[in-house]
């Protein structure tokens, strides 16, 4: 019997931030025992459940063994076993064949989110561009509405919090974020800062394991959260607790903005030889004038200048604001008055404060104003970290050799994967016929999978799946490949922040599989691209290149990421400089004048309970993350679901009482476009009007249906003007009934 030997790597699974360090025990071959790796911050030392039980999925009896080609119809199940000769031969045909048919972009591959690896991410980025094919983004996948809205606010995607980690907080605001079930590592700072005074608020439309936690809880309405934030806004400016000067300085708050087309007023408006400067209003010459010229433009107010009336875009938003007194956003939300007040006082006051937000907030059909809203209200009250006022660099891997590889030539196409539906169904905006999921499960976890499975997949005349089980998305592929665990192949995660870590291969691949990235390795010579594609550790030094750290440097131990000095004067934060058009925060966004969004105006949910739809289906479905599994993952630990075994529908009792239903009564929750067929569990904590359903569950795990043939899958073309299609997960309306 051979000693036990113990391997350092690290969990990839798709917790943000997370990325624990694993210390992996070895005997005779097979892991025996995971626990934490130290970190020189020990706090970063830590591991959860789903990362203690991931021994139970690497040994399931259930994992894929070997590749396997569709022999019955699609969904039926049947298989043939191949080779890894046959079946990369396969593909490669059949892929040039669809490509020579329809054109190299309609073949795509769509994966899952870097969180899950990051050589395999980058080899599949790189295949579609040596291909010049499709990259299905998965933004799309029901959490594009936070870049949609920030990133034109701030000229960057600012998920996780707008105000990047401010030191010290005062006060903590978990915004449509749940860290007691999705992110525990955070949830235990949240808790460290409260045993030291720092208050907690939870804003949610359920009461969550965080809110049982918080000094505050807000229960607001689903999808109403711009209209608390405005209604959050109007008490601050009623009180005089805005910060004008950070909205002199970083905001468009001055800029004038031309009340004939609502564009912003230039120079070439007024004939003036500098003509793309933005103009502001001088107080002191009482002309229009560019920004950079002027010391203390007026921040209020209405101007003429050279015969076109402007308003400063702080006027505007002011505008908007009052129509949103707290009585007014109390009767939208459901927030009571008082607490909007009381919550706008202490945000106002208690600096710095710090919202914390995820995707859950924008899981709706205006979840885009959603983000857009909360982020000014930050910045209404100067609760924003500056880009030059950041601790740490950003780190900046070599995605150019990955995003490009062939220099000189074209690489992908991108696609969001809202749009994909229609690329498939329609041929629009141009047709995919074959498609490549890795990572992901696809049919699973995506909005109105009746309509994936009855009128998109039928129309593909190549689906290929890589993955570890026959997911529901792999039981419709024309191939299936088996991958590795984590544990079988190495790889590099970033986390926890500041660190970066080398997954490390702690035992040999079981059975037939392979990684994804040693699957293009032996797919690119078939398809002509093999001096592209490397082995893992070669990818990882490529990625690393320009931040001077190497596979060697991250055998020895996580490496920290480079530290950028913090400016100590208020002189070098007035050069902060956000990606925006003006540089500057833009509450205001001019390209999204078609849609009279200009502003993060409030506009009802799509399939709001108070809509026509409500009388036939009144209450609103949301669906949250879960503690046992990451999405629809960890679904095949025993001991997980042991303590999770199966999905029930969360209901208050006044809605289960009318409706004769008791707890875990079998109930149908159902509309027009699917149903499910599961147990009731009636939770007080849930609101009226609401029914809960976490997502992630496989449909084999409910009597019928499944959670995602009740979801929409509108798009929202608000969001791919500014970003991508987002899904609206939680802006579905349903009924229930008993069975």
């Amino acid at each position: 019997m051979s000693a036990e030997t113990i391997v350092r790597t690290a969990c990839p699974a798709h917790c943000p931030g997370n990325a624990c360090g694993i210390l992996a025990h070895v005997k005779d071959g097979k892991v025996v025992k995971l626990e934490p790796a130290p970190f020189p911050d020990k706090r970063l030392t830590r591991i959860c459940q789903k990362g203690l039980s991931s021994l139970q999925i690497t040994y399931h009896p259930d994992r894929l063994q070997y590749p396997m080609r569709r022999v019955g119809q699609r969904g039926e199940d049947k298989w043939e076993r191949l080779s890894w000769d046959e079946a990369l031969d396969y593909i490669a045909e059949r892929l040039k064949e669809v490509a020579a048919k329809y054109g190299s972009r309609s073949v795509a591959w769509c994966m899952g989110g870097p969180g899950s690896g990051t050589t395999k991410f980058g080899a599949y980025i790189r295949m579609a561009g040596c291909f010049q094919g499709t990259r299905v983004s998965t933004w799309g996948y029901g959490d594009a509405a936070d870049a949609c809205g920030t990133t034109p606010t701030f000229g960057a995607h600012r998920l996780g919090n707008f105000t990047a980690s401010l030191d010290n907080p005062k006060l903590n605001i978990c915004w449509g974020t749940n860290p007691g079930e999705s992110t525990p590592f955070l949830m235990r700072e949240l808790l460290d800062a409260k045993e030291e005074g720092i208050p907690l608020t939870v804003i949610d439309p359920m009461f969550t394991i965080t809110a049982s936690k918080a000094d505050e809880f807000l229960g607001v309405r689903p999808g109403t959260d711009t209209a608390l934030a405005l209604g959050m806004m109007y008490q601050i400016l009623q009180d005089g607790l805005e910060d004008r000067d950070f909205m002199y300085r970083y905001t468009v708050g001055p800029y004038l903005i031309r009340q004939d087309n609502g564009h912003y007023l230039r120079g070439q408006d007024l004939g003036r030889s500098n003509s793309d400067a933005y103009l502001v209003w001088d107080t002191e010459a009482n002309e229009a004038r560019p920004v950079d010229s002027v010391e203390k433009p007026a921040l209020e107010g209405s101007y003429n200048a050279g015969g076109i009336t402007g308003k400063t875009a702080f006027q505007m938003l002011k505008e908007l604001i009052m129509e949103y007194p707290p009585s007014r956003a109390a009767e939208i939300t459901g927030v009571a008055e008082d607490k909007i007040v009381r919550l706008a006082r202490a945000y106002a006051t208690q600096k710095p404060a710090v919202i914390h937000t995820n995707m859950g907030l924008g899981r709706t059909y205006h979840g885009d104003t959603t983000f857009r809203a909360v982020g000014t209200l930050a910045a209404l009250t100067g609760n924003i970290r500056l880009p030059s006022a950041t601790g740490h660099r950003p780190v900046e891997y070599n995605w150019a050799a990955f995003l490009n590889p062939r220099p000189g030539q074209p690489s992908y196409s991108r696609l969001g994967i809202l749009n994909m539906y229609d690329a498939i169904a329609k041929g629009e905006p141009y047709p995919v016929r074959a498609l490549w999921f890795a990572f992901i499960n696809f049919v699973n976890q995506c909005t109105n999978n009746n309509r994936l499975i009855n009128e998109v997949i039928p129309k593909l005349d190549f689906m290929v799946v890589t993955d570890m089980f026959m997911t529901p998305t792999a039981r419709y592929a024309d191939m299936v490949l088996p991958v590795c665990s984590f544990l079988e192949f190495t790889d590099m995660v970033n986390g926890p922040f500041p660190f970066i870590q080398l997954q490390r291969q702690v035992i040999p691949t079981l059975y037939e599989c392979k990684s994804d990235v040693q699957i293009l390795r032996e797919l690119a010579p078939r398809l002509g691209f093999g001096e592209y594609f490397k082995s893992e550790e070669e990818f990882i030094d490529l990625l690393l290149e320009p931040v001077g750290v190497s596979v060697k440097n991250l055998k020895e131990g996580p490496a920290l990421l480079r530290m950028a000095p913090r400016p100590a004067d208020h002189k070098a934060k007035a050069e902060a400089r956000f990606r925006t058009p003006t540089g500057r925060i833009e509450f205001y966004v001019e390209k999204l004048l078609p849609f009279g969004e200009a502003l993060p105006v409030y506009k009802e949910a799509l399939e709001s309970n108070r809509i026509p739809l409500a009388e036939k289906y009144p209450l609103s479905l949301i669906q949250v993350h879960s503690k046992f599994h990451v999405h629809s993952s960890f679904l095949k630990s025993a001991c997980l679901h042991e303590l999770d075994p199966e999905p029930v529908l969360e209901m208050n009792p006044a809605d289960a009482g009318q409706r004769q239903i008791k707890d875990g009564d079998l109930i149908e929750v159902f509309n027009d476009r699917g149903r499910a067929r599961l147990k009731a569990r009636l939770n007080p904590g849930v609101q009226p009007g609401v029914v809960n359903l976490a997502h992630g569950w496989w449909p084999s795990h409910y009597q019928e249906g499944d959670l995602n043939a009740l979801t929409n899958d509108d798009i929202n073309p608000v969001h791919e003007v500014t970003y991508e299609a987002n899904m609206a997960m939680n802006d579905n309306l349903v009924e229930v009934r008993k069975v």
